[in-house]
């Protein structure tokens, strides 16, 4: 019978912009198991007095000075039996926001940084969990480059600019960051996504979904992080709406089941694989090869028939522009293909 576990967010299940095979698994489970997890803002010293609570804080002080990356991680979580070339689907089962603030920056490394002038605005947004929306509260404009993670803002040094508009964004609460641990010895930053995982940035990674992943070390190393409360195709600012999020996962181990290059997300109408390149047409046809290989097992089907469904019924989205490597995910309608026996082999 599968068990619920509890994974919390602590200075010794949370890892800072890093990922490496060599960690020692902070939980295990059985294949079916539940997990309630804290994935944590690692851009919460923007208003401390909103994004801060005594875990947070103690986090960030443990970190003061270390060498970090971009990301805080939570994990790495051992499945029982998993081996290298077996797929793990996480499902995501549940998401609430850990508190009702997130933060939002138009950053130096934003798709627009130079239209602006290169000026960094943070803006502070606020959850209604009765509307399931969220809106921007304040905003200021960052008092120096932001050149390291973890930094905090003085709110001495700063002018809070109320916002008088009046939005409602809907909630599409996920993780940017969920995977499983490479293949690669040594540390491997977060910034990128990659074949295991890491930054993907899919909004549409939310309750109800499911991603599979690849494993590539015994055990698989599941982790999660970079959470956030909304986010558009693209990311075009340089973030999210970055927000400490509670989870509820469930890891699935699947033998004898076939992805190929990158991770695949089930959004429940659609199938999504995902590419990623320095360009963007290198990020579509990496995506693209990767839907009609998929495409071409899962159904039987010749490759020139798969390519030939993407060109009149596959939609490629620009997942994110945000992290030096661009991701597209080219989104396959299931309906599609109603009418074919899916493969036993594939997920």
């Amino acid at each position: 019978m599968e068990k619920v576990h509890t994974l919390k967010a602590a200075i010794d299940t949370v890892k800072w912009g890093f990922y490496d095979n060599s960690w020692d698994p902070v939980l295990h489970i059985n294949s079916g198991d539940y997990v309630d997890i804290e994935a944590l803002n690692h851009q919460s010293g923007d208003a401390t007095d909103y994004l801060f609570d005594d875990v947070i804080k103690e986090i960030y002080d443990y970190n003061e000075g270390r060498n970090m990356g971009d990301h805080l991680v939570t994990g790495p979580i051992y499945v029982e039996n998993a081996e290298p070339g077996d797929v793990i689907e996480m499902k995501v089962i549940d998401m609430q926001p850990r508190m009702n603030y997130g933060s939002n920056v138009l950053a130096n490394w934003g798709n627009l940084s130079n239209y602006f002038g290169h000026k960094e605005t943070v803006f502070i947004y606020e959850v209604d969990p009765e509307t399931q929306t969220t809106y921007p509260i304040f905003k200021y404009l960052y008092p120096r480059p932001i050149n390291a993670p973890g930094l905090i803002v003085d709110e001495n040094e700063i002018t809070r600019i109320p916002i008088k508009e009046k939005l409602a964004i809907p909630l599409n609460l996920h993780f940017g960051v969920a995977g499983v641990l490479s293949k690669d010895s040594g540390k491997i930053h977060s910034l990128h996504p990659k074949n295991f995982g890491g930054n993907v940035d899919n909004k549409n990674f939310v309750k109800g979904t499911s991603m599979f992943f690849k494993v590539q070390v015994p055990g698989a190393g599941v982790y999660v992080g970079d959470s956030h409360f909304a986010q558009g195709d693209g990311e075009l600012s340089g973030t999210a709406i970055e927000g400490s999020i509670n989870g509820r996962i469930q890891l699935i181990l699947h033998k004898d089941k076939k992805i190929f290059k990158n991770q695949i997300l089930d959004s429940g109408t659609h199938w999504e694989t995902h590419g990623y390149g320095y360009r963007l047409d290198g990020a579509i046809q990496e995506a693209a090869i990767e839907a009609v290989n998929f495409l071409a097992h899962r159904y039987n089907i010749s490759k020139e028939l798969a390519y030939s469904t993407l060109s009149v019924k596959g939609d490629f989205h620009v997942t994110q522009v945000a992290n030096g490597v661009n991701g597209v995910h080219c989104r396959i309608l299931k309906e599609s293909f109603k009418h074919l026996e899916a493969s036993s082999e594939s997920i």
